[in-house]
């Protein structure tokens, strides 16, 4: 999970994805590495348990997935630990937030924004916005108040196999709801054991409680063994964003 639901805006590259599928066959291909991305596509849409064997069974241990970039802190938290708690799992490496956060820190506030689960909900809470300013916050370390203040940036995150593991794990099953979807196109480099699954889907925002579709790239990387290497998504993020009614203005 990232420090935050918010919606980060990507840029979805579709004139150079257009120009990678051309040419190249629909699903359906016997590659090894074709159907394991394909099937790894499908599990993501089917559930939970679905997910982890998938994971077990085609990830390589060395492996790791690239969830995309965001602005923000860079940290994981559990929301599952208790309500309208949020306390620090993981510190993302070379994030604004490594050495200034560890993990057990709870957030107490955030620019004066109490921490509570209305405002987690409603994403009061100022983790996202524009990058460099520095936010101040108010955390609980070993039982005691400590006043920080973390400046936003950009965030590259990964996550091991295990942690991948981990986040599944800890999941709700009962997040994993009918989501109408559909492969559209499949590619290969075979010489540097890279595949491309073009995916479509159409979601709800709970939040908003809006429906929203988008089309995604994800983009695998195998070894020699046919198991994953690198796993990461392009997608069309600013366009959710506007059927979410948001607009990005300077």
């Amino acid at each position: 999970m990232k420090s935050t639901r918010s919606i980060i805006t990507i840029t979805f590259l579709s004139l150079a994805m257009n120009s990678l599928f051309a040419g190249h066959h629909e699903s359906g291909s016997s590659h090894s590495n074709e159907m394991t991305a394909q099937n790894w596509i499908q599990a993501s849409y089917t559930g939970k348990q679905e997910m982890i064997a998938t994971i077990k069974e085609n990830m390589a241990e060395e492996g790791l997935n690239y969830p995309g970039r965001f602005v923000g802190f860079g940290f994981n938290w559990n929301p599952d630990l208790g309500e309208g708690r949020m306390v620090i799992q993981r510190v993302i490496a070379n994030s604004p937030a490594e050495g200034i956060l560890k993990p057990g820190d709870e957030f107490v506030s955030v620019e004066g924004v109490e921490v509570n689960q209305k405002n987690i909900d409603d994403e009061k809470l100022a983790f996202s916005g524009q990058p460099g300013k520095a936010v101040n916050a108010v955390i609980l370390r070993d039982g005691k108040r400590k006043n920080i203040s973390v400046t936003r940036g950009i965030v590259n995150s990964s996550n091991t196999k295990a942690q991948v593991l981990e986040n599944l794990t800890e999941a709700d099953e009962d997040n994993w709801t009918t989501i109408e979807h559909r492969i559209n196109e499949v590619a290969s480099n075979k010489e540097e054991n890279l595949v491309y699954v073009w995916h479509w889907h159409k979601s709800l925002n709970t939040t908003f409680d809006l429906e929203f579709e988008q089309n995604v790239v994800t983009r695998f990387q195998f070894n020699k063994a046919g198991q994953v290497l690198a796993r990461g998504d392009l997608s069309e993020e600013r366009l959710v964003q506007s059927q979410l009614g948001f607009s990005l203005t300077r």
